[in-house]
């Protein structure tokens, strides 16, 4: 089993109902793409270090998930690049399934 983080952000015109729909169908997608979602957090809106989309601001949400799918990285990421909600993704290979504290937040 191979452990993922991605990281993306989304419009920060979007009101709470909206990015909850976004994160739901990421959510969605990585589960049709046979990855399980263990772990995800919502950073709320921050200051881009550079204009995206001409906006300076953005919703960033964490999502760590693991997968036997080797298809899965390349496919969910041109699925967010193709996403108009989605202005930014990036993920990454962790080398080992992180812990999670009882709060739900990654322990250091």
């Amino acid at each position: 089993m191979k452990y993922y983080e991605n990281l993306f952000i989304i419009n920060p015109n979007y009101e709470h109902d909206r990015l909850t729909k976004v994160i739901d169908s990421v959510k969605a997608e990585i589960a049709k793409l046979k990855g399980d979602v263990f772990f995800l957090e919502g950073w709320g809106k921050k200051r881009l270090a550079y204009p995206v989309e001409k906006h300076n601001y953005g919703n960033y949400v964490l999502v760590q998930f693991e997968t036997e799918n080797s298809k899965l990285i390349r496919e969910l990421e041109d699925w967010m690049k193709l996403a108009p909600e989605i202005m930014s993704c990036i993920t990454v290979c962790l080398k080992k399934k992180p812990e999670v504290n009882n709060a739900g937040k990654e322990s250091e």
